[in-house]
């Protein structure tokens, strides 16, 4: 069997990034009763830091994917929590070209009083799947380079198609 999968996630940003301070959270407040003293009961403590601890896991493992099955001609874009993917299969496209393009741009998070204000480059290896239009059937984002190409060798291999490196050093 053929499988591609693509995970949607970034552990260091966005809400994956509120499930690990929430799992930190939850750890400490397991152990800080070893040296802190505190006025509240063991239950109590206990069942915070628990909670916390089971609600960021609980973020931390759901994400969204996509899984193609070329041997079948399918796909499945599928939301997973705790490793049940969740979605249903549909029929594949012939696809017809596969382009690895890169682009890199300057990103700025905008100034909120909270977080840093950090700018820098940041290269992106895009995996752009066509059929007969020209708009892509699907876009797959990689910040490794050498895995993005891996991907789409492996995605045209399965798919008996045409791989294109675009702006990529093979």
């Amino acid at each position: 069997m053929s499988e591609f999968n693509f995970k949607n996630r970034n552990l260091f940003s966005g809400v994956h990034l509120l499930g690990i301070l929430l799992l930190v959270a939850g750890l400490f407040a397991l152990v800080s009763p070893l040296f802190l003293s505190s006025g509240s009961s063991m239950t109590k403590i206990i069942s915070v830091g628990t909670g916390s601890c089971f609600i960021g896991l609980l973020i931390i493992f759901t994400y969204s994917g996509t899984l193609i099955d070329t041997s079948k001609n399918r796909f499945k874009e599928y939301v997973s929590i705790i490793g049940f993917r969740m979605g249903s299969w549909q029929d594949l496209t012939e696809i017809r070209e596969i382009k690895v393009v890169s682009t890199t741009r300057i990103q700025r998070n905008i100034p909120n009083g909270i977080s840093p204000t950090l700018s820098g480059k940041v290269t992106e290896h895009r995996i752009l799947l066509y059929s007969d239009s020209d708009r892509p059937v699907f876009s797959f984002n990689y910040s490794n380079q050498t895995k993005a190409i891996e991907k789409a060798r492996f995605l045209a291999d399965g798919a008996n198609s045409e791989l294109i490196l675009d702006n990529v050093s093979s």
